[in-house]
């Protein structure tokens, strides 16, 4: 897919020297279009944080966030149990509420801005049980280190956790760590658990992301240039690397697979002929929808067949940034 970077080569941020490069990049292409040169010592403007609901969406149940700053912690498991050959669809939560208030000492803001809470929701859509099992969900706020603002230079922080580098990568949603989807196999050598196949569907916020793509350059990212750059999607947090991979690193991708699919998981369910027997086939699919009514009622959804953390993941790399930059130029010469 053009503008996308091998996902084995997501978790490592560039090099000084790309990021040299990358910056000169921008600053001509800034000052080519008459716009002001980028400076990635300036920190972002203040996210406006989005109301977070005050009951669960419908077809969810209510959970509670772990608000600690720790990517470790997670608020209450909310569980739900499924016999064998029965559906994983209808389970789901929303985040209504959080263990610590924002402006406690663990929620400090960052550059006069509070971390978001989104009050995200996550569902599964589709999937069959192997085995009785019980499912659970859990919720934690982003962390400091992982939204954009954390790092006020070219390159992420060492040891931060989100792929790639610079100051505009940013979690795009709540974290949810979800288990208990019933095993098919041992752990992999990266440590990830083989499961029936599932499609996990969460919320987002896209003004966020926006914001910090438009902050990293001036080079004019739209939503739309992300979208059709597929550099928006579910990411799962990998417990090898510590840092935030896409969603696309399935364990053993269907040989009908298709990505970043532009619609519902109903749409695609129906255009592909998807149910919970066949969903193997389809597996490291993935796809989103905006809300333009309601931007934080926008989902991603993906195949997946392994358990994890999930969020909801930019990660502009090097060479997509190259890329954008000339998509960029030519929409401003319209």
């Amino acid at each position: 897919m053009p503008g996308i970077i091998p996902s084995a080569h997501r978790a490592i941020g560039p090099s000084s020297a790309i990021a040299s490069t990358l910056t000169a990049l921008a600053t001509a292409h800034a000052a080519s279009a008459g716009l002001p040169a980028w400076d990635p010592s300036t920190p972002p403007p203040p996210y406006v944080m989005p109301t977070a609901p005050t009951v669960a969406r419908a077809g969810t149940v209510g959970a509670i966030a772990d608000n600690s700053n720790s990517m470790t912690a997670y608020g209450p498991a909310v569980t739900f149990t499924r016999t064998t050959g029965s559906s994983y669809a209808g389970i789901g939560t929303t985040v209504i509420g959080t263990t610590l208030p924002v402006g406690t000492a663990t929620t400090t803001p960052i550059l006069g801005s509070a971390r978001p809470q989104f009050g995200s929701s996550a569902w599964i859509r589709a999937g069959q049980a192997s085995s009785d099992t019980t499912v659970s969900m859990q919720w934690r706020t982003a962390t400091q280190a992982e939204l954009y603002g954390s790092s006020t230079s070219v390159e992420q922080p060492a040891g931060g956790p989100l792929p790639d580098s610079g100051p505009w990568n940013t979690l795009g949603s709540d974290v949810l760590k979800i288990t208990g989807i019933a095993a098919t196999g041992p752990l992999d050598a990266q440590d990830r658990l083989p499961t029936d196949a599932y499609t996990l569907e969460m919320t987002f916020d896209p003004n966020i992301i926006v914001a910090g793509y438009q902050n990293y350059d001036t080079l004019g990212w739209t939503l739309n240039d992300i979208i059709a750059a597929g550099e928006l999607q579910l990411g799962y947090f990998d417990p090898q690397t510590q840092l935030w991979s896409k969603g696309i690193n399935v364990i053993a991708a269907g040989a009908s697979r298709v990505q970043n699919f532009q619609g519902t998981w109903d749409a695609f369910a129906l255009a592909n002929g998807v149910t919970d027997v066949n969903l193997s086939n389809f597996v490291g699919s993935w796809g989103l929808v905006i809300d333009n009514a309601n931007p934080t009622n926008s989902r991603i959804w993906s195949v997946l067949d392994h358990t994890s953390s999930y969020a909801v993941v930019p990660a502009p790399g090097a060479l997509a940034l190259l890329g954008a930059a000339g998509l960029a130029r030519g929409r401003r010469r319209g």
